[in-house]
């Protein structure tokens, strides 16, 4: 009855503890192809063993006490004697087989040893698909076509051109190569004199060529009206500008030799006048608004690294923080204030909480509301 338990917690959670036993970890398969059968694997779970995880976390007992409708020290006894039991077959025969997870035995230095055994899926994502078999294809050409293949073969070699007619096509080839590179030759020279251009190829430049001549010798020539300054003209033109810079000079050594006045400093307090009933003004200090500092809300506690004296309602444990840490998150999503609270002394699973309260008597007050969102396998612990 036991056994049927383990297999069904394996398929939820990460690790399932049996109390003065061992532990059971699962871990991710990714999907995997056999060359020899030509087959496809779904995803799968893989199952190891670990003798060391003897500490009861109340997980398996607390599911078998609630399916079988009894209170946790009768499912804690039932748990017990499977225990006995199994060790006495190990003992006895050597060997103990779960239906579905396993076969234990005991190594030469008294030291229990597991091999899995693939059975069912144990991942929910994989559920339903089955393992696919894909044998190849093997195309066998019929005695026809073969025949076919090779008369066509043959016609193709009778098609070839004979050695003449390649040499004949070799030197076309080879004749208009060297016509390209005389051709790119002489414009190269021509490129080189300094009276000609290129660009005079084009037919358009050499259209627009009389109208930019027409244009360019127009600007060349001066005004039919233009008359030049005299020397006396220029000479009053210099003096003006040369008394203009002499001023601008002086005005700045002046501007210099000034002293320099210092800036009075602003009170702080601002005044502003006010009218009293004899006609005379008063000036009236206004005092500055106090400044209020706004308070940053704190940071929620996502993680607990210590022993904090409250209880808290653990839905799951988990080998690595990782996946603690995805589960935490996923339950935040849905409103509630979860956390992951790190293995103690004697422990190496990442618990994930629901909920905490500052007693035991108000978290298992609260634990049959969880129930209906998270199943009857929760259970409280007092950290």
């Amino acid at each position: 009855m036991v056994e049927k338990y383990i297999k069904s917690l394996l398929y939820d959670h990460d690790c399932v503890i049996i109390p003065d036993f061992g532990g059971l970890i699962t871990r991710y398969v990714a999907a995997r192809i056999n060359p020899v059968k030509h087959s496809f694997a779904p995803p799968s779970k893989k199952v190891a063993f670990n003798e060391k995880l003897i500490l009861n976390d109340g997980l398996l007992i607390s599911t078998i006490a609630y399916h079988n409708g009894v209170s946790n020290e009768e499912a804690q006894q039932l748990v017990a004697s499977f225990v006995l039991q199994a060790k006495a077959r190990l003992q006895t025969e050597n060997r103990l087989e779960m239906a579905g997870i396993g076969i234990f035995r005991y190594s030469p230095e008294h030291k229990i040893e597991f091999e899995y055994i693939e059975g069912d899926n144990l991942l929910d994502a994989s559920f339903g698909l089955p393992e696919l078999v894909a044998r190849p294809i093997r195309i066998e050409e019929p005695a026809v076509l073969r025949t076919l293949i090779k008369e066509r073969q043959q016609e193709h070699a009778a098609e070839k051109q004979p050695f003449r007619k390649r040499l004949k096509r070799a030197y076309n080839v080879a004749a208009g190569m060297a016509l390209a590179g005389l051709t790119g030759a002489a414009l190269y020279f021509l490129s080189l004199q300094a009276d000609y251009n290129l660009s005079s190829l084009n037919p358009v430049t050499l259209f627009n060529y009389s109208h930019a001549a027409s244009s360019t010798a127009a600007t060349d020539r001066y005004a039919a009206d233009y008359v030049p300054f005299t020397a006396e003209e220029q000479a009053e033109v210099y003096s003006t500008i040369l008394s203009q810079s002499d001023a601008v000079t002086e005005a700045q050594e002046v501007w210099q030799t000034m002293p320099e006045v210092a800036a009075e400093e602003t009170p702080a307090e601002a005044f502003s006048p006010e009218t009293t009933a004899e006609g005379t003004e008063e000036v009236v200090k206004a005092e500055a608004p106090a400044k209020v500092e706004a308070k940053q809300p704190e940071a929620p506690v996502l993680t607990i690294n210590g022993q904090t004296g409250r209880s808290y309602i653990i839905i799951g444990g988990y080998s690595t923080n990782q996946n603690a840490e995805l589960k935490r998150d996923a339950v935040r999503k849905e409103g509630h204030a979860s956390k992951v609270l790190v293995p103690g002394q004697n422990s190496k699973l990442y618990r994930v909480s629901v909920a905490d309260f500052a007693s035991a008597d108000e978290a298992k007050a609260a634990l049959s509301d969880f129930k209906k969102s998270f199943g009857e396998t929760i259970w409280v612990l007092n950290y």
